[in-house]
């Protein structure tokens, strides 16, 4: 595909398993629908399968094996956008956090799968709870067409024990789960505290080799609190079923591209053990319980606090903590060409902040219906520079439910962004050049939003670009959706102090003014503008002027 950033698949192979809530389209709550989702799938698909999973109010996206980074994305992305479809012809939508946003436990069923029944058996209560979801990493050796017993376990051990160490940071990278069924945790990663209940879930002990670590998970089993070696779940661990080492640590990702950053450290990381970074000394060991209370610390803050450094055993910044992790993956994405990408990706979730950050900033902003748009997988997504989403991908038109085209691929946003003035409170428009759709009328500055984006970033952005409008400057009052099905429109309603400066900045704009609140209506406004304008002006009403 035209943009695709492509990498080295002289590397370990990939597998990647998403878990996604099924939620009403509606009011945003949890629904045991999962099957419903899997019946309407189109199988099979090229990309890989849908499974259900031990609650039926989730489903899970199952990739085929793939050579390289690049590859394992495009497939995961595809896979979530057909399923996503699935859903939202059922009256459906997919939610891509760790925990549930909204809905009741108490109404979710358990799959009467013969597996699932027999561990409801033995854990009692805590099975119908299982409401998380999580994003799982598969990584093979090269070639990936070893089979089961001919896989060397000592290095599958090797890339367990080169990783183990890494955990914490990646849990707090890609923490995404702070609300429970319309509560604020207040953690960062409540599904690891969640998860922590069970006797087989956390960090494994240290390896070293396939032998110690066999007789580990024998310790385990002889306890009776599970069955055989496939019911063991470390955050790491030797997967049972296929020669791969499963990375099972992270949430499942709100975006594309946080989980595109994920699996180039994840696959980096192993590569380099892979590579022969596997000697005893070249692995940090770390005792398993500071690793627990470095876990539990980096699932209680994410990147909001600082983190236990593993090289040194000390707190650090968390932005520190993280380029330490990428410094030791360094080696191996370079050899796999992922560097550009995984450097990209973390420095987006530093700036912009994590899949728990933004549902936060989201919930201050706009209530439930906030938090929602942010974790939403969006079924009219499309992956436009294949398995790197950037800059731009949200540009494209969309054919709505209502008859007409609209523009952007992941819907639209625009900035009602106000000042106090000499005369009252004033509003920023900007005219719209000719050559654009329904150019030569009155509008906000605004536009499609990009896969990796909120709703506020998206307005923030545009406003930028067409106005040059300071996005720091902006203070976020609340939202309103214009709701399609398949297409949205979100004003962001924001003030700004009474020296905010715009102009045109772009060729999308002919004049950019700031014009009295009472004498917007009187402009020629954009058609979509001026019908929505009657309900904007009542909430503009009770702003008050910064």
């Amino acid at each position: 595909m035209a943009g695709e950033q492509t990498t080295n698949s002289t590397g370990p192979t990939l597998g990647v398993e998403e878990e996604l809530h099924v939620i009403d389209a509606t009011s945003g709550r949890l629904v045991s629908r999962g099957p419903e989702v899997q019946a309407s799938f189109a199988d099979p698909s090229p990309d890989g399968a849908v499974h259900l999973e031990l609650t039926l109010s989730q489903v899970e996206t199952v990739s085929s094996v793939s050579a390289d980074v690049g590859e394992a994305v495009s497939r995961a992305a595809r896979l979530r956008s057909a399923v996503a479809r699935a859903a939202q012809d059922l009256g459906l939508a997919l939610l891509a956090s760790g925990t549930p946003v909204l809905g009741d436990a108490d109404e979710q069923q358990v799959a009467r799968d013969e597996r699932y029944l027999a561990l409801r058996t033995r854990a009692a209560g805590l099975v119908p709870q299982q409401l998380i979801a999580g994003m799982h990493v598969h990584v093979g050796m090269s070639g990936g067409d070893a089979a089961l017993h001919e896989v060397d376990d000592d290095a599958r051990v090797a890339v367990a024990d080169a990783l183990r160490p890494w955990l914490p940071t990646l849990m707090a990278l890609t923490a995404n789960s702070p609300f429970w069924l319309g509560q604020d945790t207040g953690f960062a990663c409540y599904r690891q505290v969640h998860w922590q209940r069970w006797p087989v879930a956390g960090p494994p002990p240290r390896g070293r080799d396939g032998e110690r670590w066999h007789r580990a998970v024998a310790d385990l089993v002889a306890t009776g609190v599970v069955e055989d070696a496939s019911y063991v779940y470390w955050d790491v661990r030797l997967a049972t079923r296929f020669p791969t080492v499963e990375v099972r640590v992270a949430d499942v990702q709100a975006t594309v591209r946080e989980a595109a950053t994920y699996i180039a450290l994840v696959r980096a990381l192993a590569s380099e053990s892979l590579a022969g970074a596997r000697a005893a000394e070249r692995v940090l060991d770390v005792p398993q319980h500071a690793l627990r209370a470095a876990m539990w610390r980096a699932a209680r803050y994410g990147l909001d606090e600082r983190l236990v450094d593993p090289l040194t055993a000390t707190l650090r910044p968390a932005a520190e903590v993280v380029q330490s992790l990428l410094n030791a993956a360094r080696p191996g994405l370079e050899r796999g060409g992922d560097l550009e990408r995984a450097t990209a990706g973390v420095g987006q979730v530093l700036r912009d902040g994590n899949g728990a950050q933004r549902q936060r900033s989201a919930y201050a902003v706009n209530g439930w219906t906030g938090v929602l748009d942010v974790a939403r997988v969006d079924a009219a997504a499309a992956i436009a520079n294949g398995s790197h989403p950037s800059h731009g991908d949200g540009n494209g038109w969309v054919d709505c439910a209502c008859g007409r085209r609209h523009w952007g691929r992941n819907g639209a946003a625009g900035l009602l962004l106000l000042r106090p003035g000499a005369s009252g409170t004033e509003v920023l428009l900007q005219l719209r050049a000719t050559w654009t759709h329904q150019g030569g009328t009155w509008g906000l500055p605004g536009g499609a939003r990009d896969s990796h984006e909120s709703i506020s970033a998206a307005a923030r952005r545009e406003a930028a670009e067409e106005t040059g409008v300071d996005p720091q400057a902006v203070l976020d009052v609340c939202h309103h959706r214009v709701d399609h099905g398949t297409w949205s429109y979100t004003y962001v309603l924001a003030t700004a102090p009474a020296d905010t400066v715009a102009h045109a900045a772009n060729g999308e704009s002919d004049a950019v003014e700031w014009v009295l609140l009472d004498e917007v209506i009187a402009r020629d406004l954009h058609p979509a503008l001026a019908l929505e304008w009657p309900r904007l002006r009542q909430l503009v009403r009770d702003v008050p002027p910064r």
